[in-house]
């Protein structure tokens, strides 16, 4: 009868345990769930743009239109791998009859997403700054606005500033080849941090043509930073992305180097991991220092068994010959999880284990 009795408690405690294993697997589970999901919009449009050159007298105007998204050029013909800058057959826009000195592209696609810039060109006047495209640009006339800006790659050179009378659309912004930031317009695909990172890398060591100056300097790297609204941590990162990355800055300027990267993290305010560690250990023996002339541990014995050691507490309960000992330090790890379901319930076998042997014992005694 005794041994029928105990196997019903202990099955029935077992039971217990594993519907709180389960309750526990299934908390679990609902927090798993709930994870985002990057959802990705596509379109186009095609048109034609023009351009007001009035005041260049020009006889022709060449359309340099480029995705700097994909690399490719617009054309006549479509997009295309190639280069065509300065062809007069690829990209030579057509006068607009009865509209003096006003030019019109050849008709070409902007897909949404993507960077894609212009420049007009009279191959013997002047040419304008880099100007920045999407798909209000298109049946939009782009005129001079009259400033005059450092030419993005050459600073011996200058381009014009031109911007569109309908959407507005006007210079990209950007850093030149002497390190001076030109232009307005933040593209929503632009990303700024590559930007600045690029420029540093691609200048890095190299004297600005007229003044002979360094152009990669701590005035231009924080000038950049300010303008494009990033930071030193972000732009090292793409700086470090370069190495290894197989496109062509990779290897220009000499390439990459560990002297470059070192004068990097200078100028973008990025400590070494090595001065980190070593100033985490002094501040860290500072703390033992200071928390060595004072004790945590704190110790008390009872008649019922309890003690405190070390903020840590254990409770002791002796019964006939069991013994069941519960941390306290346990139960505060399982409700910093959210775990208590399994906790109560493998606490609540333990005792209930406890009291079927006592029972059993007493009554074999008896």
């Amino acid at each position: 009868m005794n041994k029928k009795f105990i196997s019903v408690i202990l099955a029935s405690l077992l039971m217990v345990s594993t519907a709180a294993v389960a309750a526990s697997a299934e908390e679990v589970t609902e927090e798993a769930a709930g994870a985002a999901v990057a959802v990705e919009t596509s379109g186009e449009a095609t048109g034609k743009i023009r351009f007001d050159a009035s005041s260049w007298n020009s006889k022709k105007i060449l359309f340099y239109i480029w995705d700097d998204t994909s690399g490719l050029k617009a054309s006549k013909e479509g997009w295309v791998s190639e280069d065509t800058w300065g062809s007069k057959n690829k990209i030579a826009g057509e006068k607009v009859e009865g509209e003096e000195g006003i030019f019109e592209s050849y008709e070409f696609t902007i897909e949404e997403g993507h960077d894609v810039y212009v420049i007009f060109h009279d191959p013997a006047t002047a040419q304008t700054f880099d100007c920045v495209l999407t798909p209000d640009a298109l049946g939009d006339t782009a005129e001079l606005t009259g400033e005059i800006l450092e030419n993005p790659v050459d600073s011996e050179q200058r381009a014009m500033a031109v911007r569109f009378k309908n959407s507005g659309l006007t210079s990209k912004l950007c850093i030149t080849s002497s390190g001076k930031v030109q232009g307005e317009t933040i593209t929503p695909n632009m990303d700024v941090a590559y930007e600045v990172a690029k420029f540093i890398f691609k200048y890095q060591g190299t004297k600005e043509k007229i003044s002979n100056a360094d152009v990669v300097t701590q005035e231009t790297v924080d000038a950049a930073l300010n303008a494009f609204g990033t930071n030193g941590a972000d732009v090292f990162a793409k700086y470090t992305a370069i190495k290894g990355s197989g496109t062509e800055l990779e290897s220009e300027n000499g390439g990459y180097t560990d002297d470059k990267e070192a004068e990097a993290k200078k100028l973008l305010g990025i400590k070494d991991e090595e001065k980190k560690d070593d100033e985490n250990k002094d501040n860290n023996s500072s703390n033992n220092s200071s928390s060595n002339s004072s004790s945590n541990g704190t110790s008390s014995t009872s008649s019922t068994g309890g003690s405190t050691t070390n903020n840590r507490t254990t409770t002791t309960t002796t019964t006939g010959t069991t013994t069941t000992t519960a941390s306290t330090a346990d139960a505060e790890a399982a409700a910093a999880t959210g775990d208590t379901t399994g906790t109560a319930a493998f606490a609540a076998i333990f005792l209930g284990a406890a009291a079927v042997m006592f029972a059993a014992r007493k009554k074999t005694e008896d």
